[in-house]
Protein backbone atom coordinates (compact mmCIF):
# COMPACT_ATOMS: atom_id res chain seq x y z
CA UNK A 1 0.00 0.00 0.00
CA UNK A 2 1.30 3.25 -0.62
CA UNK A 3 2.21 5.89 1.87
CA UNK A 4 -0.08 8.67 1.98
CA UNK A 5 1.03 11.87 0.93
CA UNK A 6 1.20 14.64 3.57
CA UNK A 7 1.10 18.47 2.01
CA UNK A 8 4.74 18.88 2.64
CA UNK A 9 4.98 15.51 0.79
CA UNK A 10 2.80 16.96 -1.88
CA UNK A 11 5.34 19.80 -2.23
CA UNK A 12 8.47 17.40 -2.19
CA UNK A 13 6.33 15.22 -5.00
CA UNK A 14 5.69 17.98 -7.40
CA UNK A 15 9.58 19.29 -6.81
CA UNK A 16 10.68 16.07 -7.83
CA UNK A 17 8.35 16.13 -11.18
CA UNK A 18 9.66 19.12 -12.36
CA UNK A 19 7.32 21.82 -10.84
CA UNK A 20 8.78 24.94 -9.55
CA UNK A 21 7.34 27.44 -6.92
CA UNK A 22 8.58 31.11 -8.02
CA UNK A 23 5.60 32.57 -8.50
CA UNK A 24 4.17 31.51 -5.03
CA UNK A 25 6.27 29.79 -1.85
CA UNK A 26 5.70 26.68 -0.83
CA UNK A 27 3.74 28.19 2.44
CA UNK A 28 1.37 29.38 -0.20
CA UNK A 29 0.89 26.05 -2.01
CA UNK A 30 0.19 24.40 1.25
CA UNK A 31 -2.45 27.11 2.03
CA UNK A 32 -3.96 26.39 -1.26
CA UNK A 33 -4.03 22.54 -1.48
CA UNK A 34 -5.76 22.88 2.33
CA UNK A 35 -8.49 25.10 1.61
CA UNK A 36 -8.68 26.26 -2.05
CA UNK A 37 -8.13 23.27 -4.20
CA UNK A 38 -7.19 19.72 -3.84
CA UNK A 39 -3.67 17.67 -5.22
CA UNK A 40 -5.46 15.75 -7.30
CA UNK A 41 -7.39 18.01 -9.28
CA UNK A 42 -4.91 20.83 -9.10
CA UNK A 43 -1.94 18.36 -10.54
CA UNK A 44 -4.59 16.96 -12.91
CA UNK A 45 -3.22 19.83 -15.24
CA UNK A 46 0.23 19.18 -15.24
CA UNK A 47 -0.69 17.15 -18.44
CA UNK A 48 -0.74 20.34 -20.31
CA UNK A 49 2.75 19.95 -20.30
CA UNK A 50 6.02 18.70 -21.76
CA UNK A 51 8.57 16.29 -19.78
CA UNK A 52 12.23 17.00 -20.86
CA UNK A 53 14.33 13.73 -21.30
CA UNK A 54 15.08 12.94 -17.42
CA UNK A 55 10.66 12.64 -17.10
CA UNK A 56 10.71 16.61 -15.73
CA UNK A 57 7.93 19.15 -16.49
CA UNK A 58 9.68 21.94 -18.67
CA UNK A 59 8.32 25.18 -17.60
CA UNK A 60 5.72 24.02 -15.17
CA UNK A 61 5.17 26.35 -12.22
CA UNK A 62 2.79 25.58 -9.56
CA UNK A 63 0.69 29.25 -10.53
CA UNK A 64 0.39 27.95 -13.71
CA UNK A 65 -1.90 24.96 -12.03
CA UNK A 66 -3.85 27.02 -9.61
CA UNK A 67 -4.54 29.29 -12.90
CA UNK A 68 -5.56 27.13 -15.26
CA UNK A 69 -7.71 25.32 -12.40
CA UNK A 70 -9.21 29.24 -12.01
CA UNK A 71 -9.71 29.44 -15.83
CA UNK A 72 -11.07 25.73 -16.13
CA UNK A 73 -13.53 26.03 -12.95
CA UNK A 74 -15.00 29.38 -14.69
CA UNK A 75 -15.25 27.14 -18.07
CA UNK A 76 -17.22 24.47 -16.66
CA UNK A 77 -19.44 27.27 -14.92
CA UNK A 78 -19.99 29.32 -17.99
CA UNK A 79 -20.82 25.55 -20.30
CA UNK A 80 -23.47 24.29 -17.90
CA UNK A 81 -25.38 27.51 -18.02
CA UNK A 82 -25.20 26.83 -21.92
CA UNK A 83 -26.47 23.11 -21.53
CA UNK A 84 -29.30 24.38 -19.03
CA UNK A 85 -29.92 27.05 -21.64
CA UNK A 86 -30.22 24.45 -24.67
CA UNK A 87 -32.39 22.46 -21.95
CA UNK A 88 -35.07 25.27 -21.68
CA UNK A 89 -35.31 25.77 -25.62
CA UNK A 90 -35.43 22.16 -26.35
CA UNK A 91 -38.29 21.58 -23.62
CA UNK A 92 -40.09 24.56 -24.73
CA UNK A 93 -40.22 23.76 -28.39
CA UNK A 94 -41.50 19.87 -27.60
CA UNK A 95 -44.09 21.02 -25.28
CA UNK A 96 -45.54 23.43 -28.01
CA UNK A 97 -45.16 20.67 -30.84
CA UNK A 98 -47.27 18.25 -28.42
CA UNK A 99 -49.34 21.10 -26.77
CA UNK A 100 -50.52 22.19 -30.37
CA UNK A 101 -51.17 18.36 -31.98
CA UNK A 102 -54.95 17.74 -31.72
CA UNK A 103 -53.44 13.85 -32.16
CA UNK A 104 -51.95 14.29 -28.85
CA UNK A 105 -53.23 13.84 -25.37
CA UNK A 106 -50.44 14.75 -23.00
CA UNK A 107 -50.57 11.51 -21.09
CA UNK A 108 -51.06 8.73 -23.88
CA UNK A 109 -47.28 10.04 -25.11
CA UNK A 110 -45.81 9.11 -21.65
CA UNK A 111 -47.41 5.86 -21.52
CA UNK A 112 -45.56 5.03 -24.88
CA UNK A 113 -42.17 6.60 -24.13
CA UNK A 114 -41.91 4.70 -21.07
CA UNK A 115 -42.45 1.48 -22.98
CA UNK A 116 -39.63 2.59 -25.60
CA UNK A 117 -37.41 3.83 -22.33
CA UNK A 118 -38.05 2.31 -19.08
CA UNK A 119 -34.91 3.05 -17.26
CA UNK A 120 -35.67 6.76 -18.55
CA UNK A 121 -39.08 7.03 -17.46
CA UNK A 122 -38.24 5.34 -13.86
CA UNK A 123 -34.85 7.67 -13.44
CA UNK A 124 -37.41 10.25 -13.75
CA UNK A 125 -40.02 9.08 -11.38
CA UNK A 126 -37.72 8.08 -8.69
CA UNK A 127 -36.06 11.49 -9.16
CA UNK A 128 -39.79 13.32 -8.81
CA UNK A 129 -40.38 10.83 -5.84
CA UNK A 130 -37.26 11.90 -3.99
CA UNK A 131 -37.56 15.60 -4.52
CA UNK A 132 -38.22 17.43 -1.16
CA UNK A 133 -39.47 20.47 -3.42
CA UNK A 134 -42.09 18.62 -5.70
CA UNK A 135 -43.55 15.68 -3.66
CA UNK A 136 -46.58 17.44 -4.40
CA UNK A 137 -46.23 16.63 -7.86
CA UNK A 138 -45.29 13.58 -7.74
CA UNK A 139 -48.46 12.36 -5.14
CA UNK A 140 -50.55 14.10 -7.71
CA UNK A 141 -49.47 13.29 -11.02
CA UNK A 142 -47.56 9.90 -10.39
CA UNK A 143 -50.41 7.17 -11.70
CA UNK A 144 -51.06 9.03 -15.04
CA UNK A 145 -47.78 11.51 -15.43
CA UNK A 146 -48.56 14.26 -18.02
CA UNK A 147 -45.96 15.62 -20.75
CA UNK A 148 -46.00 18.70 -18.91
CA UNK A 149 -45.12 17.77 -15.61
CA UNK A 150 -43.06 14.92 -17.07
CA UNK A 151 -40.91 17.20 -18.81
CA UNK A 152 -40.59 19.71 -16.68
CA UNK A 153 -38.69 17.12 -14.35
CA UNK A 154 -36.96 15.05 -16.57
CA UNK A 155 -32.96 15.08 -16.22
CA UNK A 156 -31.12 16.10 -19.22
CA UNK A 157 -30.08 12.26 -20.38
CA UNK A 158 -33.72 11.14 -20.24
CA UNK A 159 -34.31 14.74 -21.67
CA UNK A 160 -32.16 13.69 -24.68
CA UNK A 161 -33.78 10.15 -25.00
CA UNK A 162 -37.32 11.75 -25.11
CA UNK A 163 -36.02 13.60 -28.06
CA UNK A 164 -34.87 10.65 -30.18
CA UNK A 165 -38.48 9.23 -29.32
CA UNK A 166 -40.09 11.92 -30.08
CA UNK A 167 -38.40 12.45 -33.30
CA UNK A 168 -38.86 8.74 -34.30
CA UNK A 169 -42.73 9.00 -33.53
CA UNK A 170 -42.94 12.85 -35.53
CA UNK A 171 -40.29 12.99 -37.42
CA UNK A 172 -40.69 16.69 -36.71
CA UNK A 173 -38.01 18.87 -38.36
CA UNK A 174 -37.84 21.28 -35.44
CA UNK A 175 -36.47 19.05 -33.10
CA UNK A 176 -34.66 17.27 -35.75
CA UNK A 177 -31.29 19.18 -34.84
CA UNK A 178 -31.90 18.10 -31.20
CA UNK A 179 -32.01 14.65 -32.46
CA UNK A 180 -29.04 14.11 -33.97
CA UNK A 181 -26.96 16.23 -31.68
CA UNK A 182 -27.72 16.26 -27.85
CA UNK A 183 -26.32 13.02 -27.09
CA UNK A 184 -22.83 14.40 -27.69
CA UNK A 185 -23.46 17.62 -26.20
CA UNK A 186 -24.69 15.68 -22.80
CA UNK A 187 -21.15 14.63 -22.22
CA UNK A 188 -20.39 18.28 -21.85
CA UNK A 189 -23.03 18.78 -19.79
CA UNK A 190 -22.51 15.66 -17.82
CA UNK A 191 -18.75 16.66 -17.27
CA UNK A 192 -19.36 20.24 -16.09
CA UNK A 193 -22.17 19.07 -13.90
CA UNK A 194 -20.45 16.68 -12.40
CA UNK A 195 -17.36 19.11 -11.73
CA UNK A 196 -14.42 16.86 -13.91
CA UNK A 197 -11.81 18.64 -15.41
CA UNK A 198 -12.49 20.35 -18.99
CA UNK A 199 -8.93 21.74 -19.32
CA UNK A 200 -7.14 17.99 -19.67
CA UNK A 201 -5.98 15.73 -21.48
CA UNK A 202 -6.42 17.80 -24.76
CA UNK A 203 -6.22 16.48 -28.24
CA UNK A 204 -5.30 13.32 -26.47
CA UNK A 205 -5.19 9.92 -28.28
CA UNK A 206 -7.19 8.45 -25.64
CA UNK A 207 -9.75 10.65 -26.95
CA UNK A 208 -9.46 10.55 -30.57
CA UNK A 209 -12.05 9.00 -32.54
CA UNK A 210 -11.49 7.02 -35.08
CA UNK A 211 -13.59 8.40 -37.51
CA UNK A 212 -14.85 12.22 -37.77
CA UNK A 213 -18.72 12.42 -37.14
CA UNK A 214 -19.93 14.31 -40.59
CA UNK A 215 -23.33 15.57 -39.14
CA UNK A 216 -20.60 17.23 -37.02
CA UNK A 217 -17.40 18.01 -39.17
CA UNK A 218 -20.71 20.18 -41.61
CA UNK A 219 -21.21 22.56 -38.53
CA UNK A 220 -17.72 22.90 -37.33
CA UNK A 221 -16.47 23.90 -40.57
CA UNK A 222 -18.01 26.84 -41.07
CA UNK A 223 -17.13 27.93 -37.97
CA UNK A 224 -13.70 27.83 -38.72
CA UNK A 225 -12.61 24.39 -37.87
CA UNK A 226 -10.53 21.40 -39.73
CA UNK A 227 -11.81 18.47 -40.05
CA UNK A 228 -8.62 16.86 -38.02
CA UNK A 229 -9.75 19.28 -34.92
CA UNK A 230 -12.84 17.48 -34.90
CA UNK A 231 -11.88 13.97 -34.70
CA UNK A 232 -11.07 15.20 -31.10
CA UNK A 233 -14.27 13.48 -28.73
CA UNK A 234 -14.11 17.09 -26.86
CA UNK A 235 -14.02 19.28 -29.97
CA UNK A 236 -17.29 17.05 -31.15
CA UNK A 237 -19.05 17.34 -27.97
CA UNK A 238 -18.57 21.29 -27.75
CA UNK A 239 -19.17 21.77 -31.48
CA UNK A 240 -22.48 20.51 -30.86
CA UNK A 241 -23.23 22.33 -27.43
CA UNK A 242 -22.13 25.46 -29.27
CA UNK A 243 -24.63 24.70 -32.16
CA UNK A 244 -27.57 23.44 -30.08
CA UNK A 245 -26.99 26.89 -27.66
CA UNK A 246 -27.30 28.98 -30.84
CA UNK A 247 -30.26 27.01 -32.54
CA UNK A 248 -32.22 26.72 -29.49
CA UNK A 249 -31.77 29.85 -27.68
CA UNK A 250 -35.30 31.45 -26.66
CA UNK A 251 -34.22 34.74 -27.10
CA UNK A 252 -31.41 37.10 -29.40
CA UNK A 253 -31.06 38.91 -25.98
CA UNK A 254 -30.09 35.41 -24.10
CA UNK A 255 -27.96 34.56 -27.16
CA UNK A 256 -25.91 37.81 -26.97
CA UNK A 257 -25.48 38.02 -23.62
CA UNK A 258 -24.01 34.20 -23.56
CA UNK A 259 -21.42 35.46 -26.27
CA UNK A 260 -20.60 38.34 -23.95
CA UNK A 261 -20.06 35.87 -21.26
CA UNK A 262 -17.44 33.77 -23.44
CA UNK A 263 -15.71 36.75 -24.28
CA UNK A 264 -14.95 37.63 -20.89
CA UNK A 265 -14.04 34.31 -20.21
CA UNK A 266 -11.54 34.09 -23.22
CA UNK A 267 -10.08 37.80 -21.67
CA UNK A 268 -9.44 35.89 -18.21
CA UNK A 269 -7.95 32.92 -20.11
CA UNK A 270 -5.34 34.98 -21.58
CA UNK A 271 -4.50 37.16 -18.88
CA UNK A 272 -1.31 35.43 -17.93
CA UNK A 273 -0.77 33.89 -21.38
CA UNK A 274 2.87 34.39 -20.67
CA UNK A 275 2.95 31.30 -18.48
CA UNK A 276 1.77 28.92 -21.81
CA UNK A 277 3.92 30.33 -24.45
CA UNK A 278 4.93 27.57 -26.28
CA UNK A 279 2.08 25.68 -25.05
CA UNK A 280 0.32 24.32 -28.48
CA UNK A 281 -2.88 22.06 -26.98
CA UNK A 282 -3.58 25.21 -24.87
CA UNK A 283 -3.08 27.93 -27.38
CA UNK A 284 -5.11 25.87 -30.19
CA UNK A 285 -8.08 24.94 -27.44
CA UNK A 286 -8.52 28.44 -27.02
CA UNK A 287 -8.91 29.17 -30.76
CA UNK A 288 -11.17 26.71 -31.03
CA UNK A 289 -13.20 28.06 -27.90
CA UNK A 290 -12.88 31.61 -29.52
CA UNK A 291 -14.15 30.19 -33.16
CA UNK A 292 -17.20 28.59 -31.01
CA UNK A 293 -18.32 31.70 -28.80
CA UNK A 294 -18.03 34.07 -31.81
CA UNK A 295 -19.81 31.83 -34.36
Amino acid sequence: MKEKYTYPNMIKHMRKKGITFESTDERSAINTLSSKNYYFKLTSYRKNFEKNQFGKYKNLDFGYLTDLASIDAQLRYYLLQLSLNIEHGIKTILIDLITKDPKEDGYSIIKDFRSYNQFGYDQTMIYLKKNSYLKDLYIKHKAHPSVWMFLEVAPFGTLSTFVDFYFKRTNNKRIETAHKFLKYAKNIRNACAHNNSILVNLFSDKERLRFANTSVVSLGIPMGLTHKLMRDRKVNDLVCLFYLHKTFSTSVESYEHFKREGNRLLNRALRHKNYYEGNANLSTFYNILNALINY
